[in-house]
């Protein structure tokens, strides 16, 4: 065995020192481990001019994409080329283009399946354009008759591409397509799992929360043996996404620790895709008030990201803009936020060097770094540096918000977000009215997204509270906001949940100074319940545990997904 494996490295060793010739060859390969084996090479040796000319040869990058889903070696392969400034994935995109369109000119069989799996490459290393483009060329060069499953499959995955680059209005053309042409199929013999998922974070990215709902739980009773992985742990993935936002926790868990079970086994935990489960995971974590273990997460999956794509990639970009927020959270009561505007830099110089002026990244990545910098100026001891900071917070904020509505409309829970951090932002640069007019807008737009019981909600009426409370010395109209804020924070979280620390301080504070002793006192010995119930780590039953290990359920996913769909009453 082990002279066998001396004799293929020799033999791989020598095809790259005589690559001039090989790639004379006509339709030169080799079996699929020792393809891989020889990209592996090329990559620890530095081959760039190998590599580069092996992924633009379309059979040789055929042959690759399938050993995508066990190993990461293609992925690592493409980093070393976008780092030396050579655009691969638009090289890629433009020589499959010519190569469908040669299929296509010359009559020859069209392998279709084959290119779809380029495509999903692109889009796993996140070229949604690049993808995006491709795929439009595809669906243009088929047969609907002859290739059914294949015309649904590019479907779906233009509806993610559009997605992706903030192009709703073209993924519901996609949609539109797939779902009339999939509706007029007699023998259907398709899923439409993935195809209802996407349509799902569509409607999710649009604040059409009640139409997610819908067709994550179309998606969800697709999930069955014929579904394929990759799909099923994309619909766990959005479907759980969609059930933070309906309150639904314990189903969301539930989905996305699955999602998570399922990508290690079949991926590895090295794996891109692993990574991007991980993602979610951590959004989940978030939601849940387990900010610790969010941390914990994100920072696995950020540095699986940064192992394979390295800096010159979106996902890295988005990666270290997760992670930034949960420490920026994490890191609040302490006040360091060293850690959270190291990442948020990261993301910044990425997504600036990478994206259009106008794609919807830059929104909010510019708020994250206003967040943080408007913490950094309430530590500022000099005026001067102080103001500086504020005013820079301000201006990428305005930037964000106009961003947003633009690309998402005003009633949208992302523009939602950026008015409540502007009226945070006034409040700290003693603007009041400006101050209340942004929380005032939060809390419409929230209400009417999300309904009167929504954590989202509470968090702008809490605002709105203390701008009042502590600033504008209107403790009657603070004292209803506070009250609302802390009962559907205990609703949906319980009674040790982090968020209420401040809604009971601001109550202290505010009998306090309305000399009402008694209430004062109450809301005392309600924050001292608060914090010995922190100190025994109540709440969620996962706090305090590892949560970047193999996350075990022990069931099968139609079971999870059984158990998900049975429970009709909300958690």
């Amino acid at each position: 065995m082990v002279e066998v494996q001396l004799l293929q490295k020799l033999c791989i060793k020598n095809i790259i020192k005589n690559w001039s010739y090989f790639i004379g060859v006509e339709n030169f390969t080799l079996p699929e481990q020792y393809l891989l084996d020889f990209l592996e090479c090329c990559v620890e040796n530095n081959e760039i001019s190998i590599i580069h000319q092996v992924l633009l040869t379309p059979h040789l990058l055929l042959d690759l994409v399938e050993t995508k889903d066990f190993d990461v070696t293609l992925y690592t392969s493409t980093r070393l080329l976008v780092d030396n400034n050579i655009p691969i994935h638009n090289e890629i995109s433009k020589i499959f283009v010519e190569y469908v369109a040669y299929k296509k000119k010359s009559g020859k069989a069209q392998d279709s399946s084959r290119v779809i799996k380029v495509c999903e490459f692109l889009i796993e290393c996140g070229w949604h354009k690049a993808a995006g483009e491709l795929l439009d060329h595809l669906y243009q060069t088929m047969n609907p008759l002859a290739e059914r499953n294949n015309v649904l499959v590019v479907l779906t995955h233009l509806i993610s591409t559009n997605i992706a680059e903030c192009k709703f209005t073209q993924a519901k053309e996609a949609f539109v397509k797939a779902s009339t042409f999939y509706d007029t199929l007699k023998d259907r013999g398709f899923n439409a799992g993935l195809l209802y998922a996407e349509e799902s974070y569509r409607h999710y990215c649009l604040s059409n929360f009640a139409e997610a709902d819908d067709w994550s739980g179309r998606a969800l009773l697709e999930v069955n043996e014929t579904l394929d992985t990759a799909s099923c742990i994309t619909v766990l993935r959005r479907t759980a996404k969609v059930y933070i936002n309906t309150r639904r926790f314990g189903r969301a868990e539930a989905l996305i620790r699955h999602a998570v079970e399922l990508a290690g086994y079949f991926y590895g935990t090295r794996h891109p895709l692993y990574a991007d489960t991980l993602q979610d995971y951590g959004f989940c974590l978030l939601h849940l008030d387990l900010v610790s273990e969010c941390v914990e997460v994100y920072s696995k999956a950020v540095e699986i990201i940064d192992e394979v794509f390295g800096e010159n990639n979106i996902k890295t970009a988005v990666a270290h803009e997760d992670l930034a927020y949960a420490t920026y959270v994490y890191e609040y009561n302490c006040g360091d936020y060293e850690k959270s505007l190291e990442h948020s830099n990261i993301s910044v110089r990425i997504v600036n060097k990478l994206l259009d002026p106008d794609h919807l990244l830059h929104a909010s990545t510019s708020r994250l770094r206003a967040l943080i910098l408007e913490e950094l100026a309430y530590e500022e001891e000099s005026c001067k540096k102080k103001d500086r900071l504020l005013r820079e917070a301000q201006e990428l904020h305005n930037k964000s918000l106009k961003l947003c509505r633009s690309v998402l409309g005003e009633d949208n829970i992302q523009t939602a977000r950026h008015y409540g951090n502007l009226g945070r932002l006034y409040q700290s640069m003693k603007m009041y009215k400006s101050a209340e007019k942004m929380h005032r807008r939060a809390i419409r737009i929230k209400e009417s997204l999300l309904g009167p019981d929504n954590f989202e909600l509470a968090l702008s009426l809490g605002h709105l509270a203390s701008l009042y409370n502590y600033d504008m010395r209107r403790p009657d109209d603070a004292l209803p906001l506070y009250l609302r804020s802390i009962d559907i924070a205990l609703k949906m979280f319980g009674p040790a949940f982090s968020g209420l620390e401040y809604d009971y301080r601001g109550l202290i504070y505010l009998f306090s100074t309305t000399n009402q002793e008694e209430e004062s006192i109450e809301y005392l010995e309600k924050l001292q319940d608060w914090k010995n119930l922190r100190d025994e780590g109540a709440g969620h039953p996962a706090q305090g545990t590892s949560l970047t290990n193999d996350v075990q359920t022990g069931q099968s996913t139609v079971e999870v997904v059984k158990s998900v769909i049975v429970i009709t009453s909300p958690e």
